[in-house]
């Protein structure tokens, strides 16, 4: 399956979409593509990212280990499908 709605890259990025993308780098690392995806609206992206840092990123308050989410990632993926 071809993705439908493209996400916007760091050179489209202007206004509050490069300040998400920004405060993403710094909390998360990178700019994750779902990020991506939402950030055609900003205000809805703007409430995600905290919540993924607080689930992935142990400084933001996730409580569970990185391997576990990432195996709990791939078996959700393999159910479902997905080839990304």
């Amino acid at each position: 399956m071809s993705q439908r709605i493209r996400g916007i890259s760091d050179e489209e990025a202007t206004g509050p979409v490069r300040e998400l993308f920004e405060a993403s780098d710094r909390m998360l690392g990178r700019t994750a593509n779902l990020l991506r995806i939402l950030a055609h609206s900003p205000y809805l992206a703007r409430w995600f990212l905290p919540l993924v840092a607080a689930v992935r990123q142990p400084k933001a308050g996730a409580v569970s280990d990185a391997r576990l989410r990432n195996l709990a990632v791939l078996k959700t993926s393999t159910i479902n499908g997905c080839k990304y």
